[in-house]
Formats: structure tokens, C-alpha cells, sequence
């Protein structure tokens, strides 16, 4: 009978785990399109983290291009918009999602390039959070539709979790508390993705911009 009654109590622990990080996202989307016209852009790595190098390229300077360009882009269309940073420095992963807390950003977009010991994998993909709702997931979708629409070498579609396990997170995802995605724009190890950036940057950053400025009703 004990063993019988704990067995009943873990299978109900693990039900309510289950339904709890089934549901946390809807916790941060509660209406199908965004809270407030703040939109939080995540320039990732900086300062002496590089993240990912192809010669003398550095995926720091690439984010950040790319995020100062759609700031632009969408404060030209009305929205406010907070940078985890602005500039070539350091910013803990924990502080970004902090910086997009505390200002109460209606959406979080990082920007990321990829990487491959294979350099002729290529292509650009969108990860959404494990528990990704409504919002995110349209906000993932959209973007990855609107940046192929430019042209990317591979649409390598809209993802979950991370590369490593599906039902793990990005700290950027999983540390906000509001819709976000992390965009992988192409491979840094490929010529290819990277002469297509270096084209298309621009084009890239209206397209996003685009893309989330759809999210909202007409009018608002």
C-alpha cells in the first residue's frame, strides 16, 4: 500500500511539472498580439566574448550590425525599442534578460550567427522557447518567413528549446519574461551565408522589423 501511495504522489508530481512548463509561457502571453509598443533587440556576445570567429570575423560585430540596423527600422515605423547593448561590450546573459524585464519590453529578439566545423552547412533558423505560446511562436514564424522572402541560402525553419535538447532553453528565452526568439541569421563558418549578410543587411533588418511591426492590430 506505501509503495503503491509514493508511486500515485511522483506520477502526480510529475502531471503538475508537466502542466506548469506546458503552460509558463502563456503565463507572458496573455492577449495574441503584443502588451506595449517596447521592443527589447539583444545584439548577442560582445566585448571580449567573440562569440563565433571565421578568420578575422567576429559573430559579435555581425549581431550587432544587424541589431542597430532593425532599432533603426522600427523606431522609424513608431516603436520604442531597448538594446541590450549598444556598442562592442560585455553583457551577461542573465543582465540582458534583466534589461528586457525591468523596462517591460512586449517582445525580445536576439540576434545570433551559427556556426559549423562543416563549412557548407548554411542557412538561417529561429528558435522559439520548449514551451513557446502563441505569440512567439507567430513572432518566430513570421520573421523566418520575411527574411527568406529576401533571400537566405537554407530556411532552416522555426525550432524549439536548443540545438542540444528540445526541451531545454537559451538563457534569453528562458530568462525573459515576455514573447521572444533567438535568430540564428546563417553561418559565420560559410561563405556563403556570410556574403549573403554582408548584401542583404539592410534588406535583413527591414524585413524583421516588418515582421514584428505585422504583430500588432492595425492602428495600434
Amino acid at each position: 500500500m506505501k509503495k503503491i501511495l509514493i508511486i500515485a504522489l511522483a506520477a502526480a508530481v510529475v502531471l503538475c511539472a508537466a502542466v506548469f512548463f506546458a503552460g509558463r509561457a502563456g503565463l507572458f502571453e496573455k492577449k495574441p498580439y503584443p502588451e506595449n509598443d517596447l521592443i527589447c533587440i539583444d545584439a548577442g556576445h560582445g566585448g571580449n566574448d567573440p562569440g563565433a570567429i571565421k578568420g578575422g570575423r567576429y559573430e559579435k560585430d555581425d549581431n550587432l550590425r544587424l541589431a542597430l540596423l532593425v532599432a533603426s527600422c522600427l523606431e522609424d515605423a513608431g516603436k520604442k525599442v531597448v538594446l541590450t547593448r549598444d556598442g562592442d561590450f560585455f553583457v551577461g546573459l542573465s543582465d540582458r534578460c534583466d534589461i528586457a524585464n525591468k523596462e517591460g519590453a512586449a517582445l525580445f529578439i536576439s540576434f545570433h550567427r551559427n556556426s559549423a566545423s562543416d563549412e557548407s552547412v548554411s542557412g538561417v533558423e529561429v528558435w522559439a522557447p520548449s514551451n513557446a505560446g502563441k505569440l512567439s511562436l507567430d513572432m518566430s514564424e513570421r520573421i523566418l518567413k520575411a527574411l527568406s522572402s529576401v533571400g537566405i541560402s537554407v530556411d532552416r525553419g522555426v525550432k524549439k528549446g536548443t540545438a542540444a535538447n528540445p526541451f531545454s532553453d537559451y538563457v534569453v528565452n528562458r530568462g525573459t519574461k515576455m514573447p521572444s526568439c533567438l535568430i540564428e541569421m546563417g553561418f559565420i563558418t560559410s561563405d556563403a551565408d556570410n556574403a549573403l549578410f554582408d548584401e542583404n543587411a539592410d534588406a535583413y533588418a527591414k524585413a524583421v522589423a516588418d515582421a514584428v511591426i505585422s504583430l500588432y492590430p492595425k492602428g495600434k
